[in-house]
């Protein structure tokens, strides 16, 4: 697999892939601001996000994967994605796979934070953050 960094500054690069397509989930009536949303974003290459995977649902092509890679547990891992039966994959559940992502992802992430003592103190309030609020 061939993945530039060239491609990957691009908010259209090919090599960004919505692991539920934007496509399958405009059939299914869901809003753009959700399916366009970073926890459904993979990276792949080109050839298998255009040619491979397209707008089919996660079930079809996780299927045919499934078949030709013995190890696709393993390999989802490294996509965040900790247990394919888990995530709602194989349902088309948008909601679930999100759900799980999000919080697969969170997990990862608080892992590789350096906690310091001021995370505990929590955030003071400031005045201006409540007028925001109060105006939207």
């Amino acid at each position: 697999m061939q993945i530039s960094n060239y491609w990957l500054k691009q908010a259209n690069s090919k090599n960004y892939h919505h692991f539920f397509p934007r496509a399958f989930l405009r059939k299914k009536k869901f809003e753009e601001w959700y399916a366009n949303n970073v926890v459904n974003i993979n990276i792949v290459d080109d050839y298998l996000n255009k040619r491979e995977i397209g707008s089919k649902a996660p079930s079809k092509y996780m299927s045919d994967f499934s078949r030709d890679n013995s190890d696709i547990e393993r390999t989802m891992r490294t996509h965040v994605i900790n247990g394919i039966a888990d995530f709602g994959i194989y349902e088309d559940d948008y909601d679930t796979f999100m759900q799980k992502r999000s919080e697969a992802i969170s997990k990862e992430l608080k892992k590789r934070l350096i906690k310091r003592r001021v995370d505990d103190l929590g955030q003071a309030q400031n005045s201006a953050d409540l007028q925001e609020d109060e105006a939207a």
